[in-house]
């Protein structure tokens, strides 16, 4: 199915209507083909929604989709899976397509492990068949194979080549920590980000209006305006606050809260942000722009107790736009990307800017 703006909430069901029609060789036009086919679609979306492993699936391609929009560093990106194919019995058709800026051109299967134990995140993924037939498709399309996998008790994607873990019966196993390590899905713009901590954000209280703390410790006030700080410096940037903000959500760091007093009254409520443990190097890492936005699409697809409720959350094609063109002379928001690269081609890590401040 062909989606473009002016599709924008239209759904392409007559193709599925007339395979429909031909399977039980009735007229399009009888009123009650489209009742018969109504019911159909209702009984099976509703044993689509009633199972846990088709929304999580769903939920994952979805995220993966969007993700890939988000990152932006990509040429074309098309769903691959959609529409027949023939031989069926030879080919299995890849998740998505992505051209890459330059030409190179990735096919990528899309899978969710959850696994509960933490430090136990490994799991057969393709059986040899299943394997044979994605690969005989990339080859007949000119287009590297690719697997990205949302490891769900972390929050972490891997993007690997699917060669690099196949065994010799043909079969595809994963484990986390080695799919890290050869990563790849810095092609398609995922960064580590690091920045000085704390990340401070004060709500001031207007002066005007009662702030004054109570003997029980309890106050009453009104914002009468907002303040961020990197470090000791504030920053007033509206690109860097909104950087900031994302940071703030759905980074990786520590929230506390911490009340400002002078004398009797409030001047400011501050939340700070900042790791666990520091380091001497000048800066600390907030978390990977693949993690953050996969906690943004969790929050809106998930409740509390972790059921899924939706599949899709609002996209956003320029979130993350204004870290791929970083000024890095800023004295307010110092910034280090990191791009991860696979280990079997690049042998290291690389960190792409990065400044000290004067």
């Amino acid at each position: 199915m062909t989606s473009n703006s002016a599709d924008h909430g239209r759904f392409d069901l007559f193709p599925r209507l007339s395979e429909f029609s031909r399977d039980r060789r009735i007229s399009l036009r009888d009123p009650q083909t489209i009742d018969d086919f109504m019911k159909l679609a209702a009984e099976q979306l509703g044993a689509d929604i009633s199972s846990d492993i088709r929304m999580y699936g769903h939920r994952t391609e979805a995220m993966f989709q969007d993700l890939v929009l988000s990152l932006g560093e990509y040429e074309l990106l098309k769903v691959e899976d959609a529409g027949d194919i023939y031989p069926p019995d030879l080919y299995k058709v890849p998740d998505f397509r992505v051209v890459l800026p330059g030409g190179e051109q990735w096919l990528i299967e899309v899978k969710n492990v959850h696994i509960e134990e933490p430090f136990e995140q490994v799991r057969s993924i393709m059986t040899a068949d299943y394997r044979q037939k994605l690969e005989r498709y990339a080859a007949a399309t000119g287009a590297d194979l690719k697997l990205a996998v949302f490891w769900s008790r972390w929050r972490i994607w891997t993007l690997v080549a699917l060669d690099d873990f196949t065994a010799a019966d043909g079969t595809v196993s994963v484990k986390m920590t080695e799919a890290a390590k050869e990563n790849d899905l810095g092609r398609l713009g995922d960064r580590w980000i690091g920045t000085r901590a704390p990340l401070r954000l004060r709500f001031l209280a207007d002066p005007a209006k009662t702030r004054r703390v109570s003997d029980d410790g309890t106050v009453e006030f009104t914002v009468g305006g907002v303040e961020m700080y990197c470090g000791d410096v504030e920053i007033t940037d509206s690109v860097e606050r909104n950087i900031v903000w994302l940071f703030m959500q759905y980074g990786s760091w520590e929230e506390t809260e911490h009340p400002i007093v002078q004398g009797d009254a409030l001047y400011a409520l501050e939340l700070q942000w900042e790791p666990s443990e520091r380091n001497e190097i000048g800066f600390d890492v907030i978390g990977s722009l693949s993690t953050m936005f996969s906690h943004y699409y969790l929050e809106r697809t998930t409740t509390d107790s972790g059921e899924v409720i939706r599949t899709r959350a609002q996209p956003h094609p320029d979130w993350f736009e204004p870290l791929a063109q970083w000024d890095y002379d800023s004295k307010t928001l110092p910034l280090w990307l990191l791009t991860m690269r696979p280990s079997s081609s690049f042998g290291s890590d690389e960190v792409r800017g990065g400044i000290t401040p004067d």
